[in-house]
């Protein structure tokens, strides 16, 4: 549907100065979408979704507009609502509440944290009462009396599969799903605002005891007595507003030291349950490690390895997995996971960190087509990606960035600061786990707390680990002696210069067509084959490591049987030398410099030109992967002195 903006314009004016709209606009219909995990035949357990008329959903858009900007000129949104506000970030409350748990627990003191659930919050809002109040703060005129006439004329019907319930009209509940909902919502709840009390937790000295997620609340105190009085605050709020606080989804947690006799809080005559991990806002916290995000790491890890196993399961269906499109997959469905949550959850704790490395890792392995215990570096310098334990990292910069940024009146940037200032203390904290692991890099990186509070240095600061990566990678490709054919490579960049580059997707993994083909050649390449220079350098069930001089050729055994040798030395095998006879007849036929170029320069030189050569590459992977075949058939030779006696 193409329709001119002229048009449009011309069209939402009518309908705001006439105060109607076509009647199509005014039908919504109502899906209910289950909730994971919960009863199908209880109501209660679906969320609702309305359905708009695409038209009207473009002009509510144009009226949160007008809406965002008078909240935002009347300072009617207080600074603890998170929810829906532009230049916030959905983690924010999280990164609160972590640097306060943080906060009290250096203090020594127990901090009591209460999670509250509205029950269908946005279909039991009392619009009523919202229009009454929105009006006697200052809201009135065409566009206010627009929203208002589509409220009251506006009908729904339920739609479940086929079928549709005949329409009704609701005088209660704010649109699931519409644009102006989050607003509307934000501004009803806006006047809910608890006391400071002594018994708060202080964020860089300023008190902090509730923080808003739309309609899930947090509550917070370091004394049970206050705690418990700011819950029954909030619930009298919600009883008033028609905003029912429910006891049974409602949860709370204990950080800290324990008190000698667990409480027990209520809402109402409802027991309010206590848990030792709850999932807030997409982070799972838990009070029972001492890291706050173990039950996190061990969640997101468990649905990458998942994630992944059903991506390669579909090798089954359409074959073997190619790499571009593999590494798209991966960034997509897998990644996700991988990082989820790494801004607030700081790697210090290894054990939880490998399971999210061993991820990365199995499914970088497998998609190469390389073994379980092949080396590390090559994963990355291959196809471009980034350490998971580097990446997180980088991100976590990129948050710190972000905070430094804000003024002083958000939240976060409280937080933030107390944090820092606990690293200025020698206490642990956000800040401190961030300079420890700027510490554990392969070359340290030290910082200062005012390092952390300016975005120039932190910029400077991600750019010099991508730096110090990238150069501890190359030394590792350097110093082995299984990538030597990996050194001194240089590609374009996205510059169009042509420089050394150490992380990249290669083109011997992209442009090779053929599966086998490829992962023949990518295992030459990585030091992942079958030829006795690999094979023999490791202890064997009834034989020793051999040293690389004994290593020889099974064919001739006048060689060590290495990459060079197999490809082009050996004359040993008339199978071997037919096939590469046919292999520079094919080269030659498609640039006859090649077969001048072979005669001229070394072996070895020859083997990296053909490493280099995209033009040449499926044909020479073709060749590998034959020559690796030969070898394969035949019996691995080494001498008899180094076979392990039988005991």
């Amino acid at each position: 549907m193409t329709i001119p903006n002229d048009t449009l314009v011309t069209l939402y004016h009518t309908c705001v100065d006439n105060l109607d709209a076509p009647q199509n606009w005014l039908v919504t219909l109502l899906i209910g979408i289950l909730k994971e995990g919960r009863a199908v035949d209880d109501p209660e357990s679906y969320r609702l979704v309305g359905l708009e008329c695409c038209l009207l959903k473009v002009l509510t858009l144009l009226l949160n507009g007008r809406l965002r900007e008078w909240a935002a000129s009347k300072n009617i949104i207080p600074e603890s609502q998170n929810g829906f506000q532009p230049e916030h970030r959905t983690d924010d409350n999280s990164f609160i509440l972590l640097c306060a748990i943080q906060h009290a627990c250096t203090e020594g003191k127990t901090l009591y944290v209460f999670f509250g659930d509205m029950t269908n919050a946005f279909p039991y809002t009392d619009v009523a009462r919202l229009w009454t109040d929105m009006y006697a703060a200052g809201v009135s005129g065409p566009w206010f009396d627009m929203m208002r006439m589509l409220y009251a004329r506006m009908f729904y019907a339920v739609k479940f599969g086929d079928e549709h319930s005949l329409p009704f009209c609701s005088l209660i509940g704010l649109w699931t799903g519409d644009s102006t909902s989050p607003t509307l919502w934000n501004i009803y709840f806006s006047d809910f605002c608890l006391p400071p009390h002594k018994d708060d937790v202080r964020l860089n000295g300023r008190p902090v005891c509730q923080a808003e997620q739309a309609d899930n609340n947090l509550i917070m105190s370091t004394a049970f007595p206050a705690f418990e009085a700011k819950v029954g605050m909030f619930a009298k709020w919600g009883d008033n507003k028609r905003a029912f606080v429910s006891g049974k989804k409602s949860k709370w947690m204990i950080y800290g030291p324990l008190p000698a006799v667990i409480p027990t809080l209520r809402i109402g005559d409802m027991v309010v349950e206590l848990v030792f991990e709850f999932k807030y806002v997409g982070m799972w916290f838990t009070s029972i490690h001492k890291n706050v995000f173990a039950r996190h790491y061990n969640i997101k890890a468990s649905k990458a390895r998942g994630t992944s196993n059903t991506i390669f399961g579909l090798k089954h269906r359409v074959g073997s997995l190619p790499v571009r499109e593999g590494l798209q997959l991966y960034m997509a469905r897998v990644d996700c996971y991988l990082i989820s949550g790494c801004e607030l959850a700081l790697d210090t704790d290894n054990s939880l960190l490998d399971e999210l490395m061993e991820v990365q890792h199995l499914f970088l392995r497998r998609l190469l087509g390389l073994n379980s215990r092949s080396m590390l570096a090559v994963l990355f310098t291959e196809t471009g990606q980034m350490p998971i334990r580097i990446r997180r990292l980088l991100l976590t910069l990129g948050r710190l960035q972000y905070m430094v940024k804000l003024d002083d009146r958000r939240v976060v940037r409280s937080a933030l600061l107390d944090s820092i200032a606990l690293l200025r203390e020698g206490k642990q904290g956000w800040a401190s786990d961030l300079v420890v692991l700027l510490r554990r890099l392969p070359t340290t990186i030290e910082v200062t707390p005012d390092d952390l509070l300016c975005s120039e240095t932190v910029e400077a600061i991600a750019k010099r680990v991508v730096s110090i990566v990238d150069t501890d990678l190359q030394r590792d490709i350097d110093r082995l002696v299984k990538t030597h054919l990996l050194r001194n490579r240089v590609e374009t960049t996205e510059d169009k210069s042509i420089r050394l580059v150490t992380r990249h997707l290669r083109h011997y993994v992209m442009d090779v067509a053929v599966p086998a083909h490829r992962k023949a050649m990518t295992g030459l390449l990585l030091g992942d084959h079958n030829l006795s220079v690999e094979r023999l350098c490791y202890r064997a069930r009834y034989r020793d490591p051999v040293p690389r001089q004994f290593r020889l050729c099974r064919f001739c055994r006048s060689g060590v049987e290495d990459e060079v040798h197999a490809l082009f030395d050996c004359t040993n095998e008339p199978r071997l030398v037919t096939l590469r006879t046919t292999f520079l007849d094919e080269l030659a036929s498609r640039d006859p410099a090649v077969r001048a170029t072979y005669l001229a320069v070394p072996n070895y030189d020859f083997l990296l030109k053909m490493v280099a050569s995209k033009k040449a590459v499926q044909l020479f992977a073709k060749y590998i992967f034959l020559v690796l075949s030969l070898f394969q058939e035949t019996p691995r030779f080494f001498p008899v002195v180094f076979r392990i006696p039988d005991q």
